[in-house]
């Protein structure tokens, strides 16, 4: 493997991390993340891209009763 693909593999390898994927929408105004977890409410197929997507919706959620605090 020579080292542009090995670049892009590590690249697209961090893209589909749900932790990336949740700092990027908690990012989005609200009426965005509201319209986006809309979007994968319902059952998603395992490993496809709007579970991975459902996934970061739910750790966005989950790091809402911090905002405003010194917790980082």
């Amino acid at each position: 493997m020579d080292q542009q693909q090995q670049k892009t593999e590590e690249m697209i390898d961090g893209l589909v991390r749900p932790e990336r994927m949740a700092h990027t929408i908690g990012r989005t105004p609200k009426y965005i993340q509201d319209e986006i977890a809309g979007l994968v409410e319902g059952e998603q197929i395992p490993g496809s891209f709007g579970d991975l997507i459902k996934r970061s919706v739910e750790m966005t959620e989950e790091h809402k009763e911090f905002a405003g605090t010194n917790v980082v």
